[in-house]
């Protein structure tokens, strides 16, 4: 192969490179929207229905840790994150740290799911269509998963669109406790 066959391969590849972190960039959002709520702002207060039939308010977790999990059964990097969750969920204790996972899929769906995986966090149930919850936390994305974590004053701490990794989301929930 000839030097200039090997540089236009170098630059092709540092360009490729280059596109690729401005897209990462535009697409997880390092800069949330404008209207997004503000890390220390107030969390969003919402009801939706549990798998169960009843109800259930974010408020009623209040004076714990929330780590408010937007999923759906058919997203696999939601489907990596959930062990996780319930990992760090018994590790803390639910008296400290409580998981919210709000599946956005039909109620059939997501009982399958929760049942397949053993999930013994709340799971409530979103709308498909209704997206302004995700939107209100700063997704503008409406992509999934998408994770809200709220101090136990009720503050927003951190939030992330994408998949959150064990040792960082570890280190968010760790500085969310110190907050107690």
């Amino acid at each position: 192969m000839s030097w200039r066959a090997q540089v236009a391969i170098v630059v092709a590849a540092l360009a490729a490179g280059a596109g690729g972190l401005y897209a990462s960039h535009a697409w997880f959002g390092l800069n949330p929207p404008p209207d997004a709520l503000a890390i220390g702002a107030p969390a969003v207060e919402f009801e939706l229905p549990t798998l169960d039939g009843t109800s259930a308010r974010r408020s009623a977790f209040d004076g714990r840790v929330q780590v408010i999990n937007f999923w759906a059964p058919w997203c696999a990097p939601c489907r990596r994150e959930i062990p996780v969750l319930q990992q760090l969920r018994q590790e803390f204790g639910a008296d400290r740290v409580e998981v919210l996972g709000i599946a956005l899929d039909e109620a059939a769906a997501v009982r399958d799911y929760v049942g397949e995986m053993g999930i013994d966090y709340p799971v409530l149930l979103a709308s498909m269509t209704d997206f302004a919850l995700m939107r209100a936390y700063g997704n503008d994305r409406d992509a999934l998963p998408f994770t809200v974590i709220v101090d136990a004053r009720g503050r927003v701490r951190a939030r992330k669109l994408g998949e959150y990794r064990e040792a960082e989301l570890r280190g968010e929930v760790a500085a969310a406790l110190q907050t107690m």
